[in-house]
């Protein structure tokens, strides 16, 4: 998260209540959306685990629990949750078994970059342009890991058959790529919070299909 501490605490309890009204709303309209409503929850322990990372910075020994924990969030959340929120959400059968099988794709790239992040010998930390920037110390991976992680991310979500869930996947890419522009040591901090204020947008999905449902009841009377 840019900025602070404060900051960190802000976003976490700001998605935090929202994350709980959208679940909330999903259980009681849409069910199908419930692993989306829950992304802001998500955004919310990850803020709060960077809130950690902020208040330890200075102590390595005490910070390294808090850096590997947001870190592992970061690689893992995305590539594994999208693609199966999107299957859960899909009615499409055919699309539905596309974002199954990225999910399945996703876990196994998910535990790839588990296993070199558990052998990493630490995670450095510095302040770049006011954001928190990790580096973990081992071999980076290929670029095809880069590359699977951005279609895994994005992918079921522009071709969601949900227009907020489009505007959301789109979102995400322009900000992937603002963040690697514009802060590239911290770019994954950057990244994580527009994202996850993005996420926002999912609101509107759930709503959009109470809409649709009213609707359909209406032409069928």
């Amino acid at each position: 998260m840019c900025y602070s501490l404060e900051a960190s605490v802000t976003a976490g309890l700001g998605l935090g209540l929202a994350g709980y009204g959208m679940v909330s709303k999903a259980l009681r309209h849409d069910r199908r959306m419930l692993l989306f409503a829950a992304f802001p929850l998500v955004f919310s322990a990850h803020q709060f685990v960077e809130a950690a990372v902020w208040l330890t910075r200075n102590d390595p020994v005490a910070g390294q629990p808090f850096r590997y924990l947001y870190t592992l969030i970061a690689f893992t959340m995305w590539p594994v949750l999208t693609p199966f929120a999107a299957a859960y959400a899909e009615s499409n059968s055919e699309r539905k078994s596309l974002w199954l099988t990225m999910g399945g794709v996703g876990f196994v790239l998910a535990a790839y970059l588990t296993a070199k992040l558990a052998g990493a010998d630490g995670i450095d930390l510095s302040v770049y342009r006011h954001s928190l920037a990790y580096d973990p110390l081992f071999e980076r991976p290929p670029l095809l890991a880069d590359f699977l992680y951005l279609v895994l991310t994005v992918t079921p979500l522009i071709f969601s058959e949900r227009r907020a869930i489009n505007v959301f996947g789109v979102a995400v890419l322009a900000t992937f790529f603002v963040a690697l522009a514009a802060n590239r040591p911290a770019w994954y901090s950057v990244w994580c919070l527009a994202a996850a204020v993005f996420s926002l947008v999912i609101a509107f999905a759930i709503e959009e299909e109470r809409s649709s449902d009213f609707e359909e009841a209406e032409v069928r009377r």
